[in-house]
């Protein structure tokens, strides 16, 4: 797990899920894309029987966004 703290340089700050799934869009590190990351954990917690809203809101609208 990845959590990126006030101290974190990569610290996006107070953002909607909207805001936080246009950064993961727009982001990749040295294992591959940002989304990809945010996809498989919502598959996981899926499959694991969690309920998280507030990923499960950030992939909604990185799908849009991969839609559009």
């Amino acid at each position: 797990v990845y959590i990126a703290t006030h101290e974190n340089a990569a610290f996006l700050g107070p953002a909607s899920e909207q805001a936080i799934a246009r950064q993961i869009a727009e982001s990749r590190g040295p294992s591959g894309p940002n989304s990809e990351y945010l996809l498989e954990l919502a598959k996981a917690l899926r499959e694991l029987g969690k309920d998280d809203p507030h990923v499960f809101e950030i992939e909604r609208h990185l799908i849009e966004l991969a839609a559009a």
